[in-house]
């Protein structure tokens, strides 16, 4: 009678799966950390989209959304929300401020009821960075019509970059 051999291994056929995965198996595992080395971060990083609030209902969410996707009169370009997203990241520019849990945007919208014929409703943004430096912009809105007006300055410039924007 022969003894088995226990250091005796059974030679893996060469068309197996398992023979395939254990040659390919550096590049694989090479290709997985470049991807979580450079897509993963890319695909997880927040946005000012990210942090605002979607809860509003009926003609509410009808003007928030009339002011956030907003891109000229001609529906092409940028739009409203990608405007003021530039602008928070020009004057952080040296953080990612979205990341950071004090950070807080959102959108107030007030019903203007029927003593106003022209608008319906007016939507503010608020923008509150960590150390309160706040940014606040304001549209009167027209749901019926898709019409918006600024209220002050600041928004209006925000709105004509979007106006004359190529």
């Amino acid at each position: 009678m022969v003894k088995k051999d226990p250091n005796y291994r059974k030679p893996q056929d060469s068309k197996s799966f398992g023979a395939f995965l254990k040659k390919r198996a550096p590049i694989y595992l090479g290709l997985i950390g470049l991807f979580l080395l450079f897509v993963y971060p890319a695909l997880t990083e927040k946005d000012l989209n990210s942090i605002l609030d979607d809860s509003f209902e009926g003609d509410e969410k009808t003007a928030v959304d009339l002011i956030k996707f907003y891109s000229g009169p001609n529906d092409t370009g940028i739009t409203i929300l990608e405007v003021i997203e530039e602008k928070i990241n020009d004057k952080h520019s040296d953080q990612k401020i979205f990341d950071d849990e004090e950070t807080w945007a959102e959108f107030v919208v007030e019903n203007l009821g029927n003593g106003n014929e022209e608008f319906t409703h007016e939507v503010v943004f608020v923008f509150n960075a960590e150390n309160n430096q706040s940014m606040m912009y304001g549209w009167y809105v027209n749901v019926e019509n898709g019409e918006i007006s600024p209220i002050d300055t600041t928004s209006k410039s925000i709105q004509q970059t979007v106006d004359y924007f190529d």
